[in-house]
């Protein structure tokens, strides 16, 4: 059995030096007496009675399987001594694989008190240096939780050894899934396994029922009567006491274990902040390029269909080129399972495993686990959802017209009605578990969409186990990963562009044929009709999620501003791109590239890891001769290299950075959102044309435009973040072409982005698509398991106006947000003299004129001349209202929580904040400007107003009076 690490028995020394969690008055076992007593006799149940007819099970605990019961014996040595307790579900619904302490690795011990043995979870978080007052006061302060206290059932033959049930233990809800109590009468071991340095014990739990189940969504659930999963708990060693941790530095992006050290002599933090790596190290320290000391390899399950072995082995392999630079040789592997020969078990922490499953909803994640103690990487298993590529392929499949839409067996009346999403980037950047509705990137974003029927991003058929552990996923207890959310929408956009790219071509070569030619081309359009995902593209996007996923497992964080690193020119010449790749790294959640009308196509999707992944791979793993701190710092030092850019998650909702978003590529996002809106905008024409063929039914069309509508939604997320937006930097202080911590975007630059999103998404002119077409939008309506129109919510008709409207709410709660206005005038502050800043009087200006423009006054009729008309559309209407709205919200105010005072810090605003108070004046001052307006149109002579126009306006004037008029703000006191 080849492991990674090895698992030799850790002293208890070793291990508890410097940490509070681990007792000194528990390193030795305390003396229980003579075991062989007659009063331990009559104490305790014979062991060969307990343990008679049960199948024996050697290992780190000696186990005796029997009925429901699994006895463990507990040796005396290994009372108090602290094991890890990794937990997965291993099976059921639709959720295998997914880590459930992922992120919260449990620090376990056994410690006898009398008659029972306890369970106890370490607080190993903090520390204070051994012997000292502080370690006293650390000892006194922070205690160990105790789980459990299970009877002792038995002792040994040789009276040493205690006997429990470990079905006191696992036999209940100890994996904390929140579904209430486990019917143990529908429970049973379902798998059992020993190994010297651990155990892997599989439970099959049911839950008792909570009563009918109520829902026909896809939960994976026969019946929820019987609501059943097979949990996959471990129990193992410490890793030998030979790793050196490596410690952290915030220029490079690593998962961290973290413990809070008083009595650390640093002024700036009392944290230990540990990397999580691998031991991969040298196995010739002075060789130039030397094989690793243990090769870490990635056992790859049988269920890898065989086509796309090869860009799944591709994306595992390509970490070596990192490790090779560093002068380690072959650090990763392949091994692929073999029926018959290979009988592991993923969840087995002997094993580092790439899985292929299938569930409801497509996802890829890594379940790296590490010892919190140290840091040190012991399990990193990938799981990619074989529904990711069921996906991509029938999403190209729909939306081209490559197969009759009644010969897919997916459903596309609601889960391809994406452009209720709006905007995809917003989407993924939340990540599953919350509501579209809720705070995105800033507070005034999320609220963008209040009110406009959107669906949350985690489906409504999820399961409660699935929505639970997103819960969790979200709430930080381990690191979420959203690639395919927004993914998904890329591919119908890919899809909807090779397409007219296409018919295009078939168009051209229709030219000067003849009736003969054109009668072949009649049998080659319906060889067409089965046309596939084109091997490329697909081949190139397996690999890029693989590589993505690996380099978590190798303890990468994300990386959302390394796909600033090529100008737009550069991003589909090859000759640049399969030598650098299309981005700094392959953490970020990089876009597939489409070209713009007239240019070559390039790569889909970067093939390589950048230059940012060669950096944080020679950090965590070089080999360092000498003063290692310092060699790190050198290492990190050349984080002002422009291709080594790195922002995160935390940066992504507060950094305000325009170039930190998802699935944007280029140098300049402006100039990206200004391409996708072009490249929407020339699909849409004739797009019923495109997709949909005599005899099929409409509903490809509603996606297809859906898919296409949501460019003008990520426009307007990326385009709006410039109007007070800022670049960050990481970069200490001396080093070689170090920059500001926070740079202001040039206020030209802003402008131009300001101007941008008055021009393209304030106005109706950009949202001008044929009638036809609108009537076709048709959603498919099924009632059934698994799909509930009713319930969904779907209409026939599409709501084109409410999503119009929530597009342009984005760009209206980017620009009148508290935390964007405040940054404006701190901006006007920071920014050097001459440079001439964006100021949020412009802002307000700006916004005022493009959403009235109707308003300007019109030229006097002249002799002959008929009167002029003023028609606001809908679109116009619904935009002013919305408008008038944020205005007269800054001048009132939003209404005061009686709990405000209660609470001072601001726990998560994204940059939000109180209103400045030149806000208001000004919001005041447009009110007055818009009134007058108003009042000026609507008594202008020789000018006709219809009267859904007239009654807006005139409502309109009426509401901003009595706004005028009040004599209190709201939240003053």
């Amino acid at each position: 059995m080849k492991r990674y690490w090895a698992m030799g028995w850790i002293t208890a020394l070793a291990v508890t030096a410097g940490f509070s969690g681990l007792r000194a008055d528990d390193e030795k076992p305390k003396s229980t007496g003579s075991m062989k007593s007659d009063d331990s006799e009559k104490k305790f149940r014979d062991f060969a009675e307990v343990t008679k007819g049960a199948e024996k099970i050697d290992g780190f605990l000696t186990l005796h399987h029997k009925d429901d019961h699994l006895y463990a014996e507990i040796k005396p040595n290994q009372f108090n001594q602290p094991m890890l307790a990794p937990i997965a579900i291993a099976r059921g619904m639709a959720m295998a694989g997914q880590p459930l302490n992922f992120g919260d690795e449990w620090v376990l011990v056994f410690k006898r008190v009398g008659d029972k043995v306890q369970l106890i979870r370490r607080n190993i978080h903090y520390k204070a240096p051994a012997g000292t007052p502080l370690d006293k006061a650390v000892k006194q302060n922070y205690t160990d939780s105790i789980l459990m206290a299970l009877p002792i059932v038995s002792l040994n033959h040789s009276g040493q050894s205690v006997v429990v049930d470990l079905s006191d233990i696992f036999f209940s809800d100890f994996a904390q899934l929140g579904f209430g109590s486990i019917d143990r009468s529908r429970t049973r071991w379902h798998k059992i396994k020993g190994f010297p340095n651990n155990v892997e014990l599989e439970v099959e739990a049911t839950f008792a029922s909570f009563g009918r189940s109520m829902s026909r969504g896809d939960d994976g659930v026969a019946d929820g009567r019987g609501r059943t999963i097979v949990i996959h708990y471990s129990l193992a060693k410490l890793p030998d006491s030979g790793y050196k941790p490596r410690y952290a530095d915030n220029r490079v992006g690593y998962f961290l274990s973290a413990l809070k050290d008083f009595g650390l002599k640093d002024p700036d933090t009392n944290f230990v902040r540990q990397i999580n790596r691998w031991r991969i190290e040298k196995s010739d320290p002075k060789a130039k390029l030397s094989p690793p000391k243990k090769q870490l390899i990635w056992y790859v399950e049988d269920t890898v269909p065989l086509e796309y072995r090869p860009f799944v082995e591709a994306g595992i392999l390509e970490w070596n080129k990192a490790f090779e630079k560093i002068g380690i040789s072959n650090a990763l592997a392949v091994r692929w399972q073999e029926d018959g020969r290979d009988d592991f078990d993923p969840e087995d922490i002997n094993y580092c495993t790439f899985r292929w499953i299938t569930t409801s909803m497509p996802f890829a994640m890594s379940c790296l686990r590490a010892n919190p103690l140290s840091g040190e990487m012991i399990d990193g298993d990938v799981i990619f959802d074989a529904s990711w590529i069921h996906y991509w392929k029938e999403e190209y499949a729909f939306l081209t017209g490559s197969l009759p839409a009644a010969a897919l067996d997916g459903d596309h009346s609601a889960p391809l009605d994406i452009g209720q999403v709006i905007s995809p980037m917003m989407a993924a950047k939340q990540g599953f578990g919350l509501p579209v509705t809720l705070p995105s990137r800033r507070p005034g974003i999320g609220s963008a969409l209040v009110g406009t029927d959107l669906p949350e991003a985690v489906p409504a058929e999820w399961s409660g186990l699935q929505k639970q552990l997103r819960k969790r996923q979200m709430s930080g207890q381990f690191s979420s990963c959203q690639y395919s959310l927004g993914m998904r929408h890329e591919m119908g956009l890919a899809a909807i562009s090779l397409a007219a790219v296409a018919n295009a071509d078939d168009k051209v070569k229709d030219k000067d044929k003849d009736d003969k030619d054109k009668d072949k081309d009649k049998e080659k359009s319906k060889e067409k009709e089965e046309a596939k995902l084109p091997d490329e593209l697909l081949g190139q996007l397996i690999k890029e999620v693989v590589m993505h996923e690996v380099g978590h497992s190798l303890g990468l964080r994300h990386n959302f501003k390394a796909s600033s690193m090529l100008t737009a020119d550069q991003l589909n010449d090859t000759s640049v791109t399969r030598v650098k790749g299309q981005a700094g790294s392959v953490m970020d959640y990089n876009p597939i590239n489409i070209a713009p009308k007239g240019q070559k196509q390039g790569d889909f999707v970067t093939t390589t890891i950048g230059p940012y992944d060669y950096w944080a791979i020679e950090y965590a793993y070089s080999h360092i001769d000498g003063d290692e701190a310092e060699g790190l710092k050198k290492i990190a030092a050349r984080s002002p290299e422009g291709d080594l850019v790195f922002a995160t998650d935390e940066d992504m909702y507060l950094a305000n950075d325009p170039l930190v978003n998802v699935y944007d590529l280029g140098s300049d996002t402006l100039r990206f959102a200004k391409d996708r809106i072009t490249l929407a905008s020339e699909l849409l024409k004739d797009l019923d044309g495109k997709v949909v063929k005599d005899g099929e039914s409409w509903a490809r069309v509603r996606s297809a435009f859906g898919t296409l509508l949501n460019q003008w939604g990520n426009a307007a997320h990326l385009a709006s973040s410039y109007v007070g937006g800022q670049s960050v930097s990481r970069d200490h202080k001396g080093t070689k072409g170090e920059r500001d911590p926070v740079t202001p975007v040039k206020g030209a630059k802003q402008r131009e982005a300001l101007t941008f999103v008055t021009e393209q998404i304030l106005s109706d002119k950009a949202f001008k698509f044929s009638p036809a077409l609108l009537r076709r939008l048709a959603a498919e309506r099924w009632y059934h398991w698994g799909n509930d129109s009713l319930a969904s919510g779907g209409q026939a008709d599409y709501p084109v106006n409410q999503r119009i409207l929530a597009i342009q709410k984005i760009v209206l709660s980017q620009c009148f947000d508290s935390g964007v206005l405040s940054r404006l005038q701190n901006q006007e502050l920071e920014a050097d003299p001459g440079s001439e800043p964006l100021k949020m009087a412009e802002v307000f200006s700006v916004l005022t004129q493009g959403v009235w423009s109707e308003l300007a006054v019109p030229a006097e009729k002249g002799e002959g001349k008929k009167d002029q008309e003023l028609t606001l559309s809908t679109i116009r209407r619904n935009l002013q209202r919305e408008h008038l709205r944020r205005l007269c919200t800054l001048v009132l105010g939003s209404q005061r929580s009686p709990y405000e005072d209660m609470f001072v810090f601001i726990s998560f605003s994204g940059g939000g904040g109180s209103v400045p108070a030149d806000a208001r004046s000004l919001a005041r001052l447009h009110l007055r400007e818009i009134s007058n307006r108003i009042g000026k149109a609507l008594d202008q002579e020789g000018v006709k107003i219809d009267d859904t126009s007239r009654a807006h306006l005139e409502e309109c004037r009426h509401k901003i009076g009595k706004v005028l008029d009040a004599g209190i703000e709201s939240n003053e006191p």
